[in-house]
């Protein structure tokens, strides 16, 4: 009995599927349909922005790469210029240091030369003095004034000279 399909039920029943039918596409396809739409709207949506967004990152990423190659050429050249200005410095301080010890020994060359020039002077006055007391001695030997003369210029012009 269950099995036997029977007319009017094969009948009523595809009248009340068209009828269902009939009512779920008037109620229900409608905004089963709108909701669909909106769900592939949002989806859309979402895909686009997320698109957007990766461009957007990209750009930013391209622009703090830009500006971290600009700050590493900024900071080479910062230690450029500081490695320039240090050798500077060291060729300043070493020629100023040269320049020191060369007036330095130019002082104790004049400082020598003036002790030897006095050395000299003063030998050259206990000479004189020597001198003046071997004529001094000549005089009392009763020795005549032109052999004393003689004498003491020749005690003198065999004195050197320093130069």
């Amino acid at each position: 009995m269950l099995l036997d399909p029977h007319v009017g039920t094969i009948i009523w029943t595809i009248v009340t599927f068209l009828v269902v039918l009939v009512v779920l596409r008037a109620t229900v396809w409608r905004p089963l349909l709108s909701a669909l739409d909106e769900r592939e709207r949002r989806i859309s949506d979402a895909l686009e922005e997320a698109e957007r967004s990766r461009k957007e990152a990209q750009l930013l990423i391209a622009e703090h790469q830009q500006k971290l190659q600009g700050a590493d050429a900024e900071a080479r050249e910062i230690i450029r210029l500081a490695r320039e200005a240090a050798e500077k410095v060291e060729q300043e301080i070493v020629s100023s240091a040269r320049q020191e010890a060369q007036r330095t020994a130019e002082q104790a060359r004049r400082a020598i030369e003036s002790e030897k020039q006095a050395a000299i002077a003063e030998l050259r006055k206990e000479t004189a003095d020597l001198a003046v007391k071997a004529a001094g001695a000549l005089i009392e030997a009763n020795l005549d004034d032109e052999r004393n003369r003689k004498l003491v210029e020749d005690l003198i012009a065999g004195i050197p000279s320093g130069n």
